[in-house]
């Protein structure tokens, strides 16, 4: 899965986010600035500045990474 740009408005959007990659095996990380933590884990989200840019990275098939793209649209940056 490429770097994918992630966005959050508020803690209700990090619960919606966090729901949808935990439905899958594929491990995924979320990076702000050098900072890193698993991107299924509401706890570590919440440690980061919400208010900063994010992006996302997994390992998961390119098929599934396509699904979950489109799963997580909201939080997708430009």
């Amino acid at each position: 899965m490429n770097k994918i740009n992630i966005k959050f408005n508020d803690v209700t959007d990090v619960n919606k986010f966090v729901h949808i990659l935990s439905k899958y095996d594929a491990d995924f990380n979320l990076y702000c600035g050098s900072y890193c933590v698993d991107a299924k884990s509401l706890l570590g989200i919440m440690t980061m500045d919400l208010r900063n840019s994010m992006w996302m990275t997994g390992n998961c098939e390119p098929g599934e990474a396509t699904q979950i793209i489109h799963e997580l649209g909201d939080f997708v940056a430009a």
